[in-house]
Parts: C-alpha cells; structure tokens; sequence
C-alpha cells in the first residue's frame, strides 16, 4: 500500500524532559540532581533569536537529546534498552552488508539549517568525513527511526515531511508491538513513496538487506516486570 507524504513539516513545540528521579534531595520537589541540573537548568534560557547548533555544540555532554525546530529547543530523555539495542542489533546487520563506502552510524546528528536538526535512530551515510558529530541532509541516504511510545506523530509525519522535504532518499520506520516496518522512497514530485508496514523490510536501494524486523529483537524483549525504585529514605 502507498501513501503520500509531503515535504512540509509541522511544527515541533519544545518540550523539557519531566521525569521524576528517585535520588533528588528532600524538598527539592521535580528538580533534577546536581549533577545534571546545571545541563537542565542551561537549556531554559532561550538565547535571543532562538537557539542554533553553534549553541548545541556549545553544551556540556548529556545523555539527553537535544534537537531542534525553528530554533525551538526539544530536550528528550535517552531510550529504553529495547529501543536502543534493537539500534544496535539493526545497524551490526546493515554493517555487515552495506557496500563501501557507505557507513553505518548511530544516533548521529543531521543539521537541515542554523535551526533545524534531528538525531535519527540509524543512519547511513556517504561522506568524505564520517567520523564528525553531524551530517548535511545531501550526505544521508538512509534514515532509520524506531518508534516509541509518544513518538507516533514524529515518527509518522513530522520527520518523512522534513526528510522528503529535504530529498533525504530512504526512510525506514520501526514499530517494535508488534514487530513491523514501513519504508518510504522518495518519487517524483514534493512527497514520499510509502510501502507497508510488513513484517520483514526487505530493499534493493541504496543496497539489497532483507530481514525480518522480529529478528533484530533481544532475546530478552517482551518480558515484562523490572526493579521497583525505592521510595526516598528507604
């Protein structure tokens, strides 16, 4: 089944990660520990005309991240483990078989303008630099996004309209319950070209890959149950 999608991107509010950590001091109600409160805290501060990756790459590290829309800051938590170890089973496979000298990389920057970028799940790339902190659109071939709970309309219509609209060639979409994949190549005109969803992604462009999207699970997924986080003081 095909589907339309156009170029042009809603916008993305900025949105601050709100969860609760276990260890915060008493009294100190939702704020972050010390430790990454000064990289939390910094990021309120919209810098006068919105925030550009020269402000980005003036950040201390973080394991959140940092994207942006118009100059409107996204600030996200890291994945689950599920999320990223099907990252990182899918891009071992791609390595494996992607011809040089593409490469294969993750969780790597793509800088569509001063204001405009986002970290896709996987990527293959063609660059006379792959070992840089970011990607021009013209470099990326292949974006990959596994999907998450809340990232349903990013993953299914922000990110193909910006990706198409900036002729990024292959989309592929994950979805991880149940295991699916969607696949989307960019036509004629402003729009891409969507296949699926199916449970095997199987291509011939930019290269042959065929596999089953249940086949980059963990052994572990789908057990349910984890550690209860103690209560402060216990």
């Amino acid at each position: 089944m095909l589907h339309r999608i156009n170029r042009h991107p809603r916008s993305v509010r900025a949105r601050r990660d709100r969860h609760r950590d276990p260890n915060r001091d008493p009294g100190r109600g939702d704020r972050l520990p010390r430790e990454e409160a000064t990289v939390t805290d910094s990021l309120l501060v919209m810098p006068s005309g919105g925030w550009t990756v020269k402000d980005l790459d003036a950040l201390p590290e973080s394991h959140h991240r940092h994207e942006l829309t118009d100059g409107a800051l996204t600030v996200s938590p890291s994945p689950s483990s599920l999320h990223q170890a099907v990252a990182a089973r899918l891009l071992v496979r791609l390595e494996a078989i992607a011809p040089e000298p593409l490469v294969v990389t993750q969780a790597v920057e793509i800088r569509f303008g001063r204001q405009l970028t986002r970290i896709p799940d996987v990527l293959v790339v063609r660059s006379d630099n792959p070992g840089r902190h970011w990607f021009a659109p013209s470099e990326v071939l292949v974006v990959i996004e596994i999907e998450s709970p809340g990232s349903h309309l990013e993953d299914r219509a922000t990110k193909p309209a910006l990706y198409a609209r900036y002729a990024i060639p292959h989309y592929w979409r994950i979805e991880l319950e149940p295991p699916l994949v969607s696949t989307y190549c960019i036509g004629h005109g402003d729009s891409y070209q969507m296949t699926g969803p199916d449970r095997c992604l199987s291509v011939t462009e930019p290269f042959d890959f065929n596999i089953a999207v249940a086949d980059v699970l963990p052994p572990w997924a789908g057990r349910g149950g984890g550690p209860t986080v103690p209560e402060q003081g216990s």
